[in-house]
């Protein structure tokens, strides 16, 4: 008897740059086929649009005080959902019996009991005539939990497909970063500092451009190693202190004055560095790395973590899996265990007080 479903996942990242969207077929525990992967853009100006909003944001009442621009954000941002939703179920012709909805993180408060991800559950399940899991990271925030990162349950599962023995840690450098380490019965997981976030909000805040494509402008530029020695031991940036991050908590100022080239060189490897450090400090073995998200494809930052840490690091994309899309993989699967009551978040990867399920399920048809 096949007990799988076959989940839709919806991401949209920090980057705010569009949707990930991915269907897969799995029973919610061992199983998983990949089905297909596809991506949308966001338009420039809805995009602009958002930026401003969340830069706004600091939070929840600044959020109600704006609850108008909120709202008119949040259908539209449901309503692209849709639409590469119906964009990727018309082109696979499958019956898909969940959808799981991330929606987009505006502020993450976990220390103040909230994380708020915009996207309206009732607007897509409508619109899509599904079943809508959302509200992911509330459950465990309600049992002092950090509310993130959630995609280590699937990254131990993706572990187990790639058949891997060794002591593993999957590295996901998206607008923050976080590991995943999984080895026989433990499974530990932590945000670990600046991802893009840094590197992606100085492009975009002086020249315009959404990132450094392939790491080009940092190799063409010099580091300043005496700002990176007066702010990498910064207690912030030790993950021993802290372990949850809102993208809005880094600041690029630091390198304010250095030439554009110079600035992007410097915290591309600030950057590096914060993650290379935070991963010694948890582990003194050796360890496999495997590396996904959008930060992969920074040659400039790949090349320093690889000198910075001395590991073996290969591509997630080694394992015939897109590295672009783990994070809505990940999402369609936590869709398939919330939906089950299975367990989505534990102490070690979370802080939850005990292993919790979360997801709220969105009924409108």
């Amino acid at each position: 008897m096949d007990n799988s479903f076959i989940a839709l996942g919806l991401m949209s990242g920090t980057s705010l740059d569009g949707i990930d969207a991915s269907i897969i077929k799995s029973d919610g525990e061992n199983n998983l086929d990949i089905i297909d992967n596809k991506y949308l853009n966001y338009p420039e100006e809805f995009r602009k649009r958002l930026s401003s909003f969340i830069l706004n944001i600091n939070n929840r009442a600044d959020i109600e005080g704006n609850i108008s621009t909120y709202k008119s954000l949040e259908r539209d941002l449901t309503l692209y959902h849709s639409k590469i939703s119906k964009k990727i179920i018309s082109e696979n012709k499958l019956n898909i019996q969940l959808i799981g909805f991330h929606g987009q993180t505006i502020i993450h408060k976990p220390k103040d009991g909230y994380s708020i991800q915009m996207g309206d559950a009732n607007l897509l399940s409508q619109e899509l005539k599904e079943k809508v899991v959302y509200n992911f990271r509330a459950n465990d925030i309600k049992n002092n939990g950090e509310g993130a990162p959630l995609t280590p349950i699937y990254h131990k599962l993706l572990i187990n497909k790639f058949k891997i023995n060794n002591p593993t840690l999957i590295l996901n450098i998206g607008g923050i970063s976080n590991y995943t380490y999984c080895f026989n019965d433990t499974l530990a997981a932590k945000d670990i500092g600046p991802g893009n976030v840094l590197m992606d909000d100085y492009l975009k805040k002086t020249k315009g451009i959404d990132y450094d494509k392939n790491g080009d402008i940092a190799s063409s530029g010099n580091i300043n190693k005496d700002i990176i020695n007066q702010f990498y031991e910064h207690e912030f940036y030790n993950v021993q202190q802290k372990h949850s991050f809102d993208r809005n908590e880094f600041d690029f100022s630091f390198v304010k004055g250095l030439e554009f080239e110079d600035a992007v060189a410097t915290l591309t490897y600030f950057t590096a560095l914060i993650i290379s450090q935070n991963i010694k400090k948890n582990f003194d073995n050796e360890i496999e790395i495997i590396l996904c998200g959008g930060g992969r494809r920074n040659l400039a930052l790949v090349n320093h973590i690889k000198k910075l840490l001395k590991y073996k690091i290969k591509l997630i994309d080694e394992f015939s899996v897109d590295g672009d899309f783990i994070e809505s993989q990940a999402f369609a699967y936590l869709s398939i265990r919330s939906y089950l009551n299975k367990i989505i978040s534990y102490p070690s990867t979370t802080n939850v007080l005990n292993p919790v399920t979360g997801g709220e399920i969105k009924i409108n048809f």
